[in-house]
């Protein structure tokens, strides 16, 4: 077929495409291949009907078997969508900012698909601005940490204009770095600018002009203030504002609105989008309902100028928005920000690097992921926790060893995304221990001047001391990760002449900056857009939440938070790593990372709970109870947004394991003679055989596991998976007749994981263990070579319960883990036991003399949910309570009052 014929017919079936999408067609890819070939026919004469068919099964590769992952959606019974099959027709904004995202910055076609489709769901549930009825609409938009957020709401901004608001303002985050950098984005995206003397075209100009002027109050370099909006009064036209959530900003975009209004006598729709909704947003003033704290009382204030509006939040820790008194209701300003009308929670991207992946969320053998995570060294911690308040900036003298092995780990990431020929793109370094601008700039100057001797002695002296250290970083750390990484892309691995020659390169290249407000350093991203920006930057707040790292690659991170929507925010990790995934790490304390991967299963959680109530159609915002997984000393939100006291440990509902070991030999020794004891304190064991060999004991009267767990001991530093509190919440429980039985499982061989090629490579064969009067066939194989303790004190295996293992003792068990954990409910709890391998590479390692009579002894647990028994006293005049091992919201579903 002429080549010329595929090209033209390609883009005629596009162009049509789009455009019968664009204007609310039912069944847009039909017509539009039908339109096609009628235009290519006329063009070119007779076509043979293989090649049309060939044309045509081309193009509906393409968009006809688009898997466009949807939204899912929770609405108001009373807020009835305004279009349903068929969208109204977007004429000019929408279809100039996909054409954008498609050929400019070349998005696959799902992912602009994916914005397509959820953006319709939002518009259909906020008010139509061509209704003469008047409409309040509040929604919250659940997103993901870094994964596009403002993508979408730049398309729905976009739609929007589309269909006849008016007004457009975006409440974009605290500080002029996120609302500049939000700024520059929409003037691009929506707008389109065009240089005045060069004519140099940006953003969706590129594809089209010409059409309705957006106007804009905001500029990239100045918020809302009374000077840049002399003489605007004409309200009957596209307006686009992008402003700070900060209560001497919002006074004066009130005062012009409100001027305006009266001066034009019209009250445009408006929609207002609240990036970042979590964040000063929310009522935190724990006082009465007539009197919020100042930036909730601004944004109601500011809605209630106008007949039609609707509010949409987005966020990605939706914790403090999901609690907000969804009864309260003020007599000058109205209703609170509650979602009253609509939840909807957007699909997760692909090629997203969220939580799931940094993490393993399951708990499962299967997720255990290549080591990402390097805990900071305990001598480092300790200097580091001696630095808290601005009178101790003066204490950092010298970069901390573990912060020199992050700044050479980000050299040897440059080196490598280049030699991956993705020379050009940004490469950042974050370094956050601290919010005091003190520490930040006391840090920035001893940092800035290490890492000046560091570079110069790599580029000129040929004998650096630093090489050794850097090769042997590559080669066991970078290396091993790599092969370890499960990726569609096979990586080249480079040897260590091609990487130090790229180092060499880029070292000098690598700039150091203190981004915070008393800085003058600003993350220009794009100024470098043709060569990128490679950057360290030290920060604080500013760099804890909305505000982009391009490229991200290392981050030092020592700054705690006993809440969830902080500690999450603060992971700017999370994002897109196409192609450099394996290069990431993050250096943090093992207590933060513990955190992390518990807020990921709460996160899980919480979206699984909204699919369960999306499906039922009657469930709607105003009476459903999100719940959400209470952390052993985590709150949901600050105290003030929940107004609920924290909680002792619960292991209700959930499975515990050993995965960390100390190693001294004492420590195996103790464990040893624990667990023979327990054995031979048991009468029988039953032999049970799937594809793992199991010596199962039921109905084990509680107080002999309380009794081992005495003697067992979990490494020092535990603090969840802890043998002595664990024995102390089963006495608890069996003080109020709960856990009063146990089955007990020791798992032995499993013939495939001895059998498998990994095992034979690195020597690993039978080892028979005495464990009392239990002969053990062979010892549990984990983790067999892979060492994830760098930087620690102790053995880190990674996790030991294999898929669905925690639900072996359960005879009519399932695949499904949500229906082993409601038959566990009813069920005794499980102990598992597991006796380890000593020849994997984490114990091998180890002096001592393992045998069949030592061998390390991991432990597994597997709580039913125990929901009879209240953690807190439940007042039905609180806001939150708390039920079981979980918090909801008390006030939905309840009238106004």
């Amino acid at each position: 077929m002429n080549k010329e014929i595929r090209e033209d017919y390609l883009v005629t079936f596009e162009n049509l495409y789009t455009a019968f999408k664009n204007t609310g067609f039912e069944n847009p890819l039909d017509i539009a291949l039908e339109k096609a070939q009628e235009k290519i026919e006329k063009r070119y004469g007779e076509i043979t009907s293989d090649d049309l068919e060939s044309l045509a099964l081309e193009a509906f590769s393409i968009y006809g078997e688009i898997n466009v992952r949807k939204a899912t959606t929770i609405r108001s019974k009373v807020n009835v969508p305004w279009f349903k099959g068929t969208h109204p027709t977007y004429s000019y904004f929408w279809p100039r900012y996909e054409k954008y995202l498609k050929q400019i910055k070349k998005w696959p076609v799902e992912t602009v698909e994916s914005i397509n489709d959820t953006t319709n769901e939002i518009l259909k549930s906020i008010g139509n601005p061509k209704s003469d009825q008047s409409f309040d609409k509040r929604g919250l938009v659940l997103g993901y940490v870094q994964s596009g957020k403002t993508a979408n709401f730049t398309g729905l901004i976009n739609k929007a204009f589309d269909v006849g608001y008016k007004l457009v303002i975006v409440l974009a985050g605290m500080h002029n770095d996120l609302r500049s950098q939000t700024q520059l984005r929409l003037e691009r995206e929506v707008v389109g600018t065009v240089n005045t003397i060069t004519g140099e075209k940006h953003g969706v100009a590129q594809v089209r002009t010409g059409g309705t002027q957006i106007e804009t109050w905001t500029t990239v370099q100045d918020d809302i203030s009374t000077n840049n909006t002399i003489g605007i009064k004409n309200l009957d036209k596209p307006i686009l504002l992008v402003v700070k959530k900060q209560k001497d900003v919002l006074p004066k975009l009130i005062d012009i609105l409100r001027n305006s209004i009266r001066l034009s006598e019209m009250s445009p729709p408006v929609l207002i989008i609240d990036d970042e909704a979590d964040q000063a947003s929310v009522d935190a003033s724990g006082k009465p309902a007539d009197d919020p704290s100042r930036i909730n009382h601004l944004i109601r204030e500011l809605l209630s100028l106008f007949e039609q509006k609707s509010y949409v939040g987005y966020t990605a820790t939706p914790f403090a928005n999901l609690l907000i008194k969804a009864n309260a209701n003020h007599s000058e300003i109205g209703k609170d920000l509650y979602p009253k009308d609509f939840v909807i929670a957007l699909p997760k991207p692909r090629g997203y690097c969220g939580p799931d992946e940094y993490f393993n969320t399951t708990g499962y053998l299967e997720d255990n992921k290549p080591m990402y995570i390097r805990y900071l060294k305990p001598k480092d911690i300790e200097v580091l926790d001696k630095i808290r308040t601005k009178d101790d900036a003066d204490l950092f003298i010298e970069v901390p060893d573990s912060m020199k092995e992050a700044i050479y780990s980000f050299l040897i990431s440059v080196a490598i995304r280049n030699l991956r020929e993705q020379i050009g793109e940004h490469n950042s370094m974050l370094i956050h221990t601290s919010r005091l601008t003190d520490i930040q700039n006391s840090m920035y100057g001893v940092i800035k001047e290490f890492y000046k001797r560091l570079s110069n002695d790599l580029i000129y002296n040929y004998k650096s001391e630093y090489l050794d250290i850097l090769k042997e970083l590559y080669e066991e750390d970078f290396l091993q990760v790599q092969r370890n990484t499960k990726s569609s892309q096979q990586f080249t691995e480079f040897s260590w002449e091609e990487v130090y020659k790229q180092i060499k390169v880029v070292a000098g290249k690598i700039e150091v900056m203190e981004i915070n407000g008393e800085s003058e350093d600003v993350l220009e991203y794009d100024k470098y857009k043709e060569n990128g920006l490679y950057v360290i930057a030290i920060g604080g707040n500013k760099l804890s939440r909305g505000l982009t790292l391009e490229g991200l690659t290392i981050s030092y991170y020592y700054r705690s938070s006993s809440m969830y929507d902080t500690l999450m925010q603060m992971g700017r990790w999370f994002g897109f790593r196409n192609g450099y995934m394996d290069l990431c790490r993050i250096f943090t304390s093992e207590e933060i990372a513990e955190n992390f991967e518990y807020l990921a299963g709460v996160m899980s959680e919480l979206r699984k709970e909204f699919e369960i109530f999306a499906q039922n159609e009657d469930m709607t915002p105003e009476d459903y109870a999100i719940k959400m997984l209470k952390h052993k000393s985590m709150t949901v939100t600050s105290p003030a947004k929940m107004g609920t006291a924290e909680s002792p440990i619960i292991y209700s509902g959930t499975m515990q394991q050993t995965r960390s070991f100390e190693k001294n030999q004492e420590f195996y020794v103790n464990n040893m003679d624990a667990t023979v004891e327990l054995v031979n304190s048991i009468e029988d064991f039953a032999v049970e055989n799937y594809r793992t060999k199991y010596h199962i004991s039921r109905d084990v009267p509680s107080h002999i596991v309380v009794d081992f767990l005495k003697k067992y001991k979990t490494i020092s530093s535990a603090r969840i998976v802890n043998s002595k509190k664990i024995a102390d919440y089963i006495i608890q429980m069996n003080n109020k007749q709960f856990l009063e039985k146990f089955n007990i499982a020791i798992v032995d061989i499993t013939e495939a994981t001895l059998k498998s090629q990994k095992a034979i490579n690195n020597g690993i064969n039978k080892w028979n263990v005495n464990l009392g009067k239990l002969h053990i066939e062979s010892a549990v194989i984990r983790s067999i070579d892979q060492n994830k303790s760098k930087g620690t004190g102790v053995i880190d295996i990674g996790a030991i319960v294999a898929a669905n293992q925690e639900f072996i003792d359960i005879e009519n068990r399932t695949k499904d883990k949500i229906t082993n954990l409601a038959l566990r409910a009813n069920q005794n709890p499980l102990l598992l036991i597991y006796p380890l391998h000593p020849g994997v590479s984490a114990f091998k390692k180890l002096n001592i003399n393992f045998n069949q009579n030592l061998v390390p002894i991991g432990l597994a647990f597997s709580f039913p949910e125990i929901t009879e028994v209240p953690d807190l006293d439940n007042d039905s005049n609180n806001r939150v309570i708390q039920q079981g091992n979980y918090i909801y919201n008390n006030t939905v579903g309840k009238e106004n009052k």
